[in-house]
C-alpha cells in the first residue's frame, strides 16, 4: 500500500527509539544531535579518525550555533555517543540515517561513492530488518540503486529498505531548521516506512509524503528555485544601476506581494556555499541525463557569475585600475554566521583581485581560508588599515556593525564597495567615505543610459526632433 503523496499530514505517535547516523558533518551531526534532544538514542558512526577522536574528546568540529549544547546535553544524557564502525551503532536500531557527502564532479553530477560505501556498511553490520534513510542529496533513482547495494550485502534473511528523507538545514540555523522545519519529506512505497521515518521529527512537522523519486528531487528542486530568486534579484540590480534608482526600494516592492515573498530576493555579490551550487549543478545534471532542457537553472548559474564578477569589475572602474592598490575584503564565508567558504563570493572576489595584482587583506569572524585568499588578518582593524578600498561581501554580524567613522580614520583610501547591503549609505557618506553597492550607490558612474528617440511623445503625425 502506498502513502498518500499528496503532501497531507498523517499522525504519527512519537516514540523513543535507537537511530544509526553514518556521517558527523553538517547534516549528520546536527541531526544526531538534535534527534537525542527529542528524546532518542543516537548512535553516530564517523569514519574520520581525526574528526571522530574530538567528537569523543567532547569536542565540536564544525562552527553552528546552539549544536554544542545540544551536543554536550545529549552525551550527559546518555542519548548520544559516537563510533568508528556500524557495529555498535546499529545494536537496537530500525532505522539508520545516511548523511555523507556528495560532492560534486567535474561534470556537475554528485560523486555518490561514498554513500555508497556507507550504505554497504550498514547493510552488512545489520543483524535485523532495518530501514535505511538518505538525507544526503542525490539524483533521483539512488535510493532504489542503494536498496539493491543494501540487498546484496545483507545477511540472509534481513530486509533492508530504504527512504528518501532530504534535509533542508540551513548554516548559521541548522539547528533551528531540523526543530522547527518548515516541512518533512519522506520518500517511500510503504506507509509502515513513511509513518517509522515521520515519527523521528518533532510531532506536529508538516509531512510531504511522495515516492522517493519525488522527494529525491524536492531538495534539488528548491534550491535550484532559491538560486534562481537570487540571481534575478541580482539581474534586476543590475537594471537598476543602469537606470540610477535603487534596488532595495524596488525589490522590497516586488517581495511584498505574498506570491512572491521577501527571502532572498536582495542584491549581493552571489550565492554560494555547499549547496545551493552543487544541487543547481545536481538539478541540471539530471536534464542532462533526461535529454530535458533546463534553461532557468542554466540562466542562474549564469547570472551568479557575472555577479561576482560584476563586484571586480566595479572595482577596476572606480580605483582606476586594481594593480598596486591595497584592497580589504570582509567575509571569506559564503554568508555571515558560519565558518563554511566553499564556493563562497568573498573568495572568489578576493582571488580576482590577487590575479588582477591587488595588495589584498581578508578578514572573517569564522573563516580561515587558504592563503590564495591574500594575506590573511586576524582582526578587522588590521585589514582595513591603509586600505585604499573596502569590499563587504557579507552579512555577518560584527561587519554589519562597522563604525563608518572608525573605519574612514584607518583606511588611506575612501571607497567601500559593499555588495552585502550591510552598511548605511547615510553614515558612511558623513563620515567622509564613498559607498558603492550592488544595485544602490553612485550606479550611474558605471553604466551610461542611452534613451532611444521618444518618438511616442510626440502628436500622431508630427515629425521627432
Amino acid at each position: 500500500m502506498k502513502p498518500n503523496t499528496t503532501g497531507a499530514t498523517r499522525t504519527v505517535t512519537a516514540v523513543s527509539r535507537d537511530v544509526c547516523v553514518v556521517g558527523a558533518g553538517y547534516v549528520g551531526l546536527t541531526a544526531a544531535a538534535c534527534l537525542s534532544h527529542l528524546g532518542h538514542r543516537v548512535h553516530c558512526v564517523e569514519s574520520d579518525p581525526d574528526r571522530l577522536a574530538t567528537l569523543v574528546a567532547g569536542g565540536i568540529p564544525i562552527h553552528e550555533p546552539g549544536l554544542d549544547e545540544l551536543v554536550v546535553a545529549g552525551r550527559a544524557a546518555g542519548r548520544l555517543d559516537f563510533h568508528a564502525e556500524a557495529g555498535p551503532a546499529l545494536a537496537g536500531a530500525q532505522i539508520a540515517l545516511l548523511c555523507v557527502g556528495t560532492p560534486p564532479q567535474p561534470s556537475g553530477e554528485p560523486d555518490l561513492g561514498f554513500l555508497a560505501a556507507a550504505a554497504r556498511q550498514v547493510a552488512r553490520a545489520a543483524n535485523g530488518d532495518l530501514v535505511v534513510v538518505v538525507k544526503s542529496t542525490v539524483p533521483p533513482g539512488s535510493c532504489e540503486a542503494l536498496e539493491l547495494i543494501c540487498a546484496e550485502e545483507a545477511a540472509p534473511g534481513i530486509l533492508i529498505r530504504v527512504a528518501s528523507s532530504p534535509e533542508f538545514l540551513r548554516e548559521s540555523r541548522a539547528v533551528a531548521d531540523f526543530l522547527a522545519p518548515d516541512r518533512v519529506v519522506v520518500g517511500t512505497d510503504h506507509v509502515d516506512v513513511s509513518d517509522l521515518v515521520a515519527s523521528l521529527y518533532p510531532p506536529g512537522s508538516a509531512v510531504v509524503r511522495c515516492d522517493r523519486r519525488g522527494a529525491e528531487l524536492v531538495k534539488y528542486a528548491a534550491n535550484t528555485f532559491l538560486a534562481i530568486k537570487i540571481s534575478f534579484a541580482n539581474e534586476v540590480a543590475a537594471l537598476c544601476e543602469a537606470l540610477g534608482t535603487d534596488a532595495t526600494t524596488v525589490l522590497a516592492g516586488v517581495g511584498l506581494d505574498s506570491r512572491i515573498g521577501t527571502a532572498f530576493l536582495r542584491p549581493g555579490p552571489g550565492y554560494g556555499g555547499s549547496c545551493l551550487p552543487k544541487d543547481v549543478d545536481g538539478f541540471r545534471s539530471v536534464g542532462d541525463a533526461l535529454s530535458a532542457e533546463t534553461r532557468l537553472a542554466d540562466a542562474a548559474v549564469a547570472q551568479n557569475a557575472d555577479a561576482r564578477q560584476a563586484v571586480v569589475s566595479k572595482l577596476e572602474v572606480v580605483l582606476s585600475g586594481v594593480r598596486g592598490k591595497r584592497v580589504a575584503v570582509l567575509g571569506l564565508a559564503f554568508k555571515g554566521g558560519t565558518d563554511d567558504t566553499r564556493d563562497s563570493p568573498g573568495r572568489h572576489i578576493a582571488r580576482q583581485l590577487v590575479t588582477g595584482g591587488a595588495e589584498v587583506h581578508c578578514y572573517d569572524p569564522l573563516a580561515w581560508p587558504d592563503d590564495t585568499c591574500g594575506t590573511r588578518e586576524r582582526t578587522l582593524a588590521e585589514a582595513v588599515v591603509d586600505a585604499d578600498a573596502v569590499v563587504v561581501t557579507t552579512l555577518a554580524e560584527e561587519l554589519s556593525s562597522i563604525e563608518p567613522g572608525e573605519l574612514a580614520s584607518k583606511m588611506r583610501g575612501r571607497i567601500v564597495f559593499d555588495a552585502a547591503g550591510a552598511l548605511d549609505i547615510t553614515s558612511c557618506t558623513a563620515a567622509g567615505l564613498t559607498l558603492y553597492g550592488v544595485g544602490r550607490g553612485a550606479p550611474t558612474e558605471f553604466h551610461a543610459i542611452v534613451w532611444s528617440p521618444l518618438r511616442w511623445a510626440h502628436p500622431v503625425g508630427a515629425p521627432a526632433s
